[in-house]
Parts: structure tokens; sequence; C-alpha cells
């Protein structure tokens, strides 16, 4: 078992999670200056490296081989049903189940795939697979590799976030392999759920409210930089949550999580989701996820309380190491 680093690079913060010989050893996150992301997408590559590179100093991180996350931005990932067929068909055949979302020459893109499973007919031979398809940009993996490079860093796997994600719950909790599960980021531009099948990913949906207005409410609240606001606010600086406009952004926040899921609960009548996991960074905000519980018909849990990680942003960093350390160059 190779030791591997778990890197992710938020819209905020970048964060680290040091495996070795299959155990967390080190973790560690650090704030971005503004404009290295934008939406979920990095734009701004050497001054990322430079980052990541002081940040693996100052901590005194000694594992180079890397496992990426990668967001929703930079990869296409969707559940396939085909016929029954070799991997060399496979690797032909999957341009075609993204040409709707390919914007360039099919060749210049990288095609994987993860198998779900085998469905036989009456004589028990295979009749059709179903599958997690996944294409990214052959040029974005190439300016990630020299990114990593000039940071001391070689990188050795790029995970779709939501495979980090399911491959984490799966690691530190067994039993999710038979069931549905959901897990909620809340992030800072946006939030995301991601809704897992007999814990094989299913769907992301995406909901265009984050922390962000409620760390310029906060900023407008106490005449402070929005920067300041946002550590008054998770922090609770003069119960600044509570506050009836705070309250009010969360509460309609939470309104469309629990639009989510009453959807998926409503198009899927046999599903056994029943419960949500958090992370992500506004997750800190006690008062953000009490609106959140008291409005969705499922146990709400920390995604951290799967495993022995300090907070949220660590286990999910974690996952995408655990995927690295299975990665075989």
């Amino acid at each position: 078992m190779k030791d591997i680093l778990g890197i992710e690079i938020g819209n905020k913060t970048v964060k680290f999670a040091e495996i070795k010989r299959g155990v967390l050893r080190n973790f560690a996150y650090v704030e971005m200056p503004e404009n290295i992301v934008v939406n979920d997408a990095l734009v701004a590559f050497d001054a990322m490296s430079q980052l990541i590179k002081e940040t693996v100093k100052a901590n005194k991180i000694s594992v180079n081989r890397c496992a990426l996350v990668l967001p929703g931005t930079d990869v296409y990932l969707r559940r396939l049903r085909l016929p029954a067929m070799s991997e060399k068909q496979l690797m032909v055949n999957m341009p075609y189940e993204f040409k709707d979302v390919l914007s360039m020459d099919k060749d210049k893109y990288i095609y994987d795939y993860s198998m779900i499973d085998y469905i036989k007919d009456e004589n028990d031979e295979v009749k059709e697979m179903e599958l997690l398809g996944a294409v990214v940009s052959k040029e974005l993996i190439d300016k990630y590799i020299d990114m990593f490079k000039r940071a001391g860093l070689k990188l050795v796997r790029a995970v779709p976030r939501e495979l980090s994600l399911a491959s984490l719950v799966e690691l530190l909790n067994g039993e999710s392999e038979t069931k549905d599960f959901a897990i909620l980021d809340l992030g800072y531009k946006s939030s995301k759920v991601d809704i897992f099948k007999n814990g094989t990913y299913e769907i992301t949906t995406t909901i265009d409210t984050g922390s962000e207005m409620a760390e310029q409410a906060t900023a407008e609240l106490m005449g402070v930089d929005v920067h300041v606001a946002s550590k008054y606010l998770q922090m609770n600086k003069d119960n600044v949550q509570n506050n009836e406009k705070i309250v009010d952004i969360f509460s309609s926040a939470a309104t469309e999580i629990m639009r989510v899921m009453n959807y998926y609960a409503f198009e899927n009548p046999d599903s056994t989701l029943d419960t949500l996991y958090y992370c992500g960074g506004a997750s800190v905000m006690k008062r953000y996820v009490e609106e959140i519980a008291n409005m969705v018909n499922l146990d709400l849990k920390p995604l951290a309380e799967l495993s022995e990680s300090k907070d949220d942003d660590e286990a999910v960093t974690k996952g995408a190491a655990a995927l690295g350390v299975c990665y075989t160059e």
C-alpha cells in the first residue's frame, strides 16, 4: 500500500490529507486569495502551485504522490446502462455517450469508468452492464500535472468528487453499500446534494445558495469587511447567526434543500434513503444546520461522524486519499 496525499481545492480553501500506510497522519487546510478559483473552477494555476508548495513545506508534509478531488466543473460523470461489450468496445463507445456535453474533438478527452453491475439473462449470460462513466479534458489534466510538478508533487490520481465521497462512506461504513444515502456539501457560492443508490452515485443537484449571502449580510450588519464577517459568522460573534436577517437566509437555503430531498423521495418511492450526511465550510454554522434539520424529513448527521476525522473537511479530503491509496501506477 503506497502513501498518498489527498487534495481538495474549494472556492475558498485547499485541504490536504496525508495518508501513510492507510492511516491519516496529517491534515491541513489553507485559505486562498481571491480569484484563484472562480465558481469551482481553478483559473490561476501558477498561484495555486505556489500556494500548495508553501503549505506542504509549512505543514511538513513528506508524501509527494497526490490524489486530487476533481470538482464538478472539471469532469462529466453519468450513470450508464449499456449492452454487454468488451473493455475495448466500451472505450470506443464512451465518447458517443457524452457527445451532448463535449465541446471539442473526442480525442481531446480522457475517458474512464467504474463498473457497477452486470445484468444477466435467464441463461445466466451477461446481457447488459451498468457503470459510471467519466470524461475529462486532457488539456486540463496536463495543467494539473504541471501545477503539482512545480509544487514538488506528482499527480497519480484525479477523482471526481462524487466518487471521493462514495469511497469515503464505503470505507468507513460498509453497511452503506446496500442502502441509499445522501451527502450535503454546504459551500460558499452554492451547495450540492449528492445522492447514492445502493452505495453507488446516482445524481447531483446544485442549489444556488451558499454561505456567501449570509456573510455579506453579516458584513452589513456588523460594519466590517466581508472576510472578517466570515470569521464572525462562523464563530457566532455577538450571536449573529440568530439575527433575523441571517436566519431568513439560512431558512431559505434549507427550504431549497428540503425541496430537493422531497422531490427525490417522490420520484423514488422505494428508496431506502433515511440519512443526510452534511459537510462543507458552512457546516460549522450551528444555526444553519439547525434550520436544515428542521426542514428535511431525514436523519441529519455530520459526515465526520463516520470516521475518526476531526472535522468534515478532513473527512471529505480523506475520501480522495483513500481512492489514491488503491491506485497502482
